[in-house]
């Protein structure tokens, strides 16, 4: 029997080994003697779990985490204005892939999700 975090590890796989070489998912599974069926069930079960959110306002930075990111290399936005939007994303899957990135303006933040977006 295959584990949620089995079928993770197998998907996260395909994403980074087969897709790019444009093999498909039924013929990754086959390989690696996964059966299709299995796997297209817990796809479509956790698919439903990703929701879509809005985030009002920008959070307040205290005096510890401004000495913090001070130390650190900063980004520039190239587009100024006047009150810019920095945004911090920390991003924990339960397979043990921790993404954290600070400080990233919109468009930053736009291009990481596109370069996400071909892992899911």
């Amino acid at each position: 029997m295959y584990s949620s975090e089995d079928l993770e590890r197998f998907y996260f796989q395909y994403q980074t080994e087969a897709l790019p070489h444009g093999e498909s998912l039924q013929s990754f599974c086959v390989k690696h003697k996964v059966p299709y069926n299995i796997f297209q069930k817990w796809f479509k079960d956790t698919r439903k779990k990703v929701f879509e959110v809005q985030v009002d306002g920008v959070p307040e930075i205290n005096h510890a985490e401004k000495s913090k990111t001070s130390d650190q290399p900063q980004t520039v936005s190239k587009i100024s204005n006047d009150n810019p939007v920095r945004i911090w994303i920390d991003l924990r899957i339960n397979n043990g892939l921790h993404l954290s990135q600070k400080n990233l303006s919109y468009q930053d933040l736009v291009r990481m999700v596109e370069n996400l977006e071909g892992l899911c």
